[in-house]
């Protein structure tokens, strides 16, 4: 019954549903590495967000040499802002608003100069500038507490001056007169001693697990049901041309009634109509051919009202019969 699953078409499509399987392990195990990334995303965040201040003298090479693992990782310095080379990185969210992100250079007590992002300001009504005066950094020594986080990338868009497209640290530099930290920036915790005012500090990175389980899960399934669909349609074959040869037998036993054993017509119609009927059965495809079949009677679960009265007057007669 499945000798045709050798057939070059069968096995044309068996080779699909296994490409479109290991298309699916793929896109499955893709979809696995987007979850560890983001898990791993996750964990620096919740280890590293509320930990324990780092003195600079122990993690302030990380700005120079970043590591992915110390991202969030809160780091104590001392030092004093420049705050004439302070540069605004624009189209910045925050809280579904769009403004302005405050870089400020800051110089801590061993000579080394990092990147720090005091917070978020509101854009005016065009968007090319704040919405109103940047709150400066405070004057003099400061302690400050800061959160690392890696350089971004050079986005290659212009910016209008005293701005920047993206926390390109290098960039920055370039346009100072001093050398700067270029592999990593501070987030700024706090500030000590508190200046009277300050940008809107940025908020905490949400943890989010994402879709990206669910949706491996999905395409591991789609990778077994291909194969389901596959053997679904060949079990829907085997029947197919079950029902086929009962149906040639069927017209065949219906036809054969209009002709004799010598094959001379006897039946009390036309021939012509019988001939044009089975030229009509030939021509139809295969899956159409089951509208003609002779249907059989369908059997009732239950007798008729005739049934029941006739049994009751066979019943009443065979009582009253003598013996």
């Amino acid at each position: 019954m499945y000798k045709f699953l050798l057939s070059g078409k069968w096995i044309g499509a068996f080779g699909l549903c296994v490409l479109f399987s290991l298309l699916c392990v793929y896109l499955a195990g893709w979809q696995m590495d987007r979850k560890e990334a983001l898990d791993y995303r996750n964990s620096r965040i919740s280890q590293n967000y509320d930990a324990s201040p780092e003195p600079f003298s122990e993690a302030g090479h990380y700005f120079q040499d970043y590591q992915q693992d110390k991202q969030w990782t809160p780091i104590s310095m001392r030092g004093s802002y420049h705050p004439k080379d302070q540069i605004l990185v624009r189209n910045r969210p925050h809280d579904g608003s769009i403004g302005f992100e405050v870089l400020v250079p800051f110089t801590t007590t061993s000579g080394t100069t990092v990147v720090i992002d005091r917070g978020w300001v509101p854009a005016g009504d065009s968007n090319a500038k704040p919405a109103s005066a940047v709150p400066p950094p405070p004057e003099g020594n400061v302690t400050v507490v800061a959160r690392l986080q890696a350089s971004e990338a050079d986005t290659g868009k212009s910016a209008p001056s005293g701005q920047i497209a993206s926390v390109d640290v290098k960039r920055l530099g370039q346009n100072l007169g001093y050398p700067v930290a270029e592999s990593g920036y501070g987030i700024l915790a706090s500030e000590d001693p508190a200046p009277a005012s300050s940008p809107s500090q940025l908020s905490e990175p949400e943890q989010d697990a994402g879709p990206n389980l669910s949706y491996s899960m999905q395409w591991y399934a789609f990778s077994v049901l291909v194969f389901v669909a596959y053997a679904w349609c060949a079990r829907q074959k085997v029947r197919n041309d079950r029902l086929d040869a009962q149906l040639a037998e069927e017209l065949e036993q219906y036809y054969g009634r209009f002709y004799d054993a010598d094959g001379t017509y006897i039946g009390d119609i036309d021939e012509s109509i019988v001939l044009r009927q089975m030229e009509m059965i030939d021509d139809m495809p295969s899956h159409m051919k089951a509208i003609v079949r002779p249907k059989p009677p369908k059997k009732r679960k239950r007798p008729s009202a005739e049934e029941i009265e006739d049994a009751e007057v066979d019943a009443f007669g065979t009582a009253r019969r003598p013996r």
